[in-house]
């Protein structure tokens, strides 16, 4: 197979299971062929190959097909079960921003990476991506720091090898003293300072929910040019405060 036809056959898997999404119920070959316009020899091949694999059911006597569960699970690591809609959290990220005219955030941790699930910023031009979605280093972002705050000793010496064994968007040292000073820090003082820790010239500054939401550990942070920070560290650390505190008496611990 060429690397147009892989190209062809990937896109293809990805309109099936969006068919299968928005149909919401098993689907014969005839009907999906119907629905999707693809050759029908194709499609029988590209769904025995996805029924080998363990993505698809086919029941013999219906003739229909229908994912199975390991569809979802495929996402379930970067899930946030609901964290986003979370009316406390969405506010309290709104106000951080509108009060210290930085990007805010929400973040959980998702293995090694801490992951921003909500997101307040200006519109203008970014030099530094944050979207909702983004993964950070957990090892050297503001947010991961935090994060790792809430962790016991021998949590953190696992976290801690385990990134660095991966390496995965690790782009400063890691080592087990630097990472267990950073969260001294958090424990001592209530924030995480990182400065150039992910990209060169900015920093974020964040604080941990004492206790999960939804059962997941969360973090608030407030990010930007490191000089900014600086300029606005005692503001930024009032107002992360003030938004802890804000969002834990809407919510249950």
């Amino acid at each position: 197979m060429d690397r147009h036809e892989e190209v062809k056959s990937a896109a293809r898997v990805l309109t099936l299971l969006e068919l299968f999404e928005s149909r919401q119920v098993p689907l014969t070959l005839r009907e999906i062929v119907e629905l999707t316009g693809f050759p029908q020899s194709s499609t029988a091949a590209l769904l025995a190959t996805l029924i080998r694999k363990g993505y698809v059911a086919h029941d013999r006597r219906s003739h229909e097909y229908v994912p199975t569960a390991r569809v979802a699970q495929l996402g379930s690591w970067i899930a946030d079960d609901g964290l986003a809609a979370e009316p406390a959290l969405q506010r309290a990220i709104e106000q951080l921003h509108r009060v210290t005219g930085e990007t805010a955030v929400a973040a959980v941790r998702r293995g090694t990476y801490a992951q921003y699930v909500i997101v307040a910023q200006r519109a203008r031009p970014k030099v530094v991506p944050t979207e909702p979605g983004v993964l950070r280093p957990v090892c050297s972002s503001g947010t991961g720091i935090a994060l790792l705050s809430l962790e016991d000793d021998q949590a953190l010496r696992r976290l801690v090898a385990r990134a660095q064994r991966e390496r995965r968007g690790i782009v400063k040292v890691t080592t087990l003293p630097r990472v267990r000073e950073a969260v001294e820090q958090v424990r001592r003082h209530g924030f995480a300072m990182s400065r150039h820790g992910v990209f060169d010239g900015t920093g974020m500054i964040a604080m941990p929910l004492p206790w999960p939401v939804r059962g997941h550990p969360v973090a608030f942070g407030v990010g930007g040019p490191v000089t900014r920070l600086d300029a606005k560290m005692a503001l930024i650390v009032r107002e992360l405060r003030l938004a802890v505190q804000g969002v834990l008496g809407p919510m249950d611990p």
